[in-house]
């Protein structure tokens, strides 16, 4: 074989591994985008129209969500005579690109992104102004951009505060905040968001979907869920009746198709369609659309930026969801032998399940793309096995969060506990039981690791080789 024949047999092995990946990459992407297209025929019940009787409490992780999710639903229940109040849990500033750009800097100091927010809640009030609000029926949190995460995870006391690598800060900054100088940690953050449920008395709250992309959105919709649950565990009369909603803003490439499709339909993603999301749509008339859109637009620091995906939002309807309740039953001690036969749970219902095949990644390493989370009790261990979509990968990690409260229902009580099951299948703390069997891996952890509490916040994680494959987000389970 000639010289220049080997180089050119060597280059094309070289290059081909590359071609069948960005083909393989092309056909997946195409496939996803036409199984959300092909939602868009679903079928789905109307939410109950907002009436004059209601009080409606909308969180927003950032200012903008609550125009994108639910800026339809505003104007309506304004018109009914129904009162609302929105929340912006942070001010949205921790948005490196929108900052350069807004004030014409490569760059960017803290103090930037201080006044950057200032701007951020002023659009707030005039997308909220636009829909029929006024500036008393918005409140600004002030806890930190892209940090909502690590609140509800490791900084969860004020003695171990988070500090914002956007602010430089470890408590809120802002002139305009519910708390001034409220130091960032997930207590004092679920505290606030508990008082302004007192203080309101929603008969609906709203709030971003656990399994929105954005860990911000994800975070929010634990703090908000777990809030409602705290006042129902206390045996608070209207708590005990209020409906919670859920919305979504960040799953992959949707809303499809992307842009302004003002006679398009908003449906869930394909994926996530037929799972444990009861969808409803609230169909809006022209001029609600019409306004929506002109409130969006008064985003200008965001439409800058990322218009086509804002606008994506101006559709004839509005989507939003309810999760049901979910109970890990109690088992005869000795059922479960943590060797991942499933027999074993026969009868269990899954507590939450997960779309699967929904990105690259989990496609190609479907052995850590979650599909369903199972849990259950005797009186010394709670048992969880996760299901995956494939066969599980030995090149695979998976993680286990679980946040605890205890029965008082106050924010102090309970704790965090993160488990991880290594690619080898050996666990961390090394203490405990794992097996796995086919598609399932499970795990006991003893109750008194939960501080035998009754009231759980479960989210399960794989990686390959440290990359995210999958995540659940927050799931709330009862024992």
């Amino acid at each position: 074989m000639n010289r220049k024949l080997l180089r050119r047999t060597v280059m094309l092995g070289l290059v081909l591994p590359f071609l069948y990946f960005g083909a393989a990459s092309a056909m997946f992407v195409y496939s996803i985008y036409r199984q959300n297209a092909t939602g868009l025929r679903l079928h789905l019940p109307n939410l109950d129209p907002p009436s004059g009787a209601q009080r409606i409490l909308i969180f927003a992780p950032h200012c903008d969500d609550e125009t994108l999710g639910a800026g339809g639903l505003i104007q309506r229940a304004v018109s009914a005579g129904a009162k609302v109040h929105v929340v912006m849990i942070t001010n949205g500033d921790g948005f490196r690109v929108a900052v350069e750009r807004e004030f014409r800097a490569l760059r960017v100091s803290p103090r930037d992104y201080v006044r950057f927010a200032a701007l951020r809640q002023n659009e707030s009030l005039a997308a909220l102004m636009c829909l029929g609000l006024h500036r008393d029926d918005v409140d600004f949190l002030g806890y930190p951009d892209r940090g909502l995460m690590a609140l509800w995870t490791t900084n969860w006391s004020p003695d171990r505060p988070f500090t914002s690598s956007y602010t430089q800060v470890d408590r809120s900054p802002y002139e305009r905040a519910f708390r001034p100088n409220a130091v960032y940690c997930g207590q004092y953050l679920l505290d606030d968001i508990t008082q302004l449920l007192r203080e309101y008395e929603p008969t609906d709250v709203f709030v971003t979907h656990p399994s929105d992309d954005h860990p911000d959105h994800a975070a929010a919709s634990a703090f908000v869920t777990r809030a409602v649950q705290r006042l129902r565990a206390e045996g608070v009369s209207w708590a005990t009746s209020c409906r919670l909603h859920y919305y979504l803003v960040h799953r992959g490439d949707w809303p499809v198709p992307q842009g302004l499709q003002e006679r398009a339909s908003l449906m869930p993603p394909a994926e996530m369609a037929g799972l444990d999301t009861a969808w409803q749509i609230l169909p809006l008339t022209v001029r609600e659309e019409a306004r929506k859109r002109q409130a969006i637009l008064t985003y200008h620091s965001q439409i800058a930026v990322m218009k086509r995906f804002l606008v994506s939002f101006v559709r004839r309807n509005e989507l939003f969801g309810d999760l049901t309740p979910t109970i890990a039953p109690s088992v005869p001690d000795g059922l479960i032998h943590v060797d991942g036969d499933p027999n074993e749970w026969n009868g269990m219902e899954p507590v939450a399940l997960d779309p699967v095949r929904d990105n690259l990644l989990r496609d190609f390493q479907a052995g850590g793309d979650i599909e369903r989370i199972y849990a259950c009790h005797d009186d010394r261990w709670l048992y969880l096995r996760v299901d995956t979509a494939r066969p599980l990968s030995h090149r695979v990690e998976f993680r286990i969060a679980v946040r605890y409260f205890g029965d008082s229902g106050t924010g102090e009580a309970g704790g965090f506990l993160r488990v991880i099951v290594r690619s080898d299948g050996s666990p961390i703390p090394a203490d405990l039981s794992v097996g796995e069997a086919g598609n399932r891996v499970e795990i006991a952890l003893p109750l008194r690791a939960i501080g035998y509490s009754r009231h759980l916040a479960i989210n399960v994680e794989t990686l390959f080789a440290g990359l995210q494959v999958d995540r659940t987000g927050y799931r709330f389970v009862d024992l």
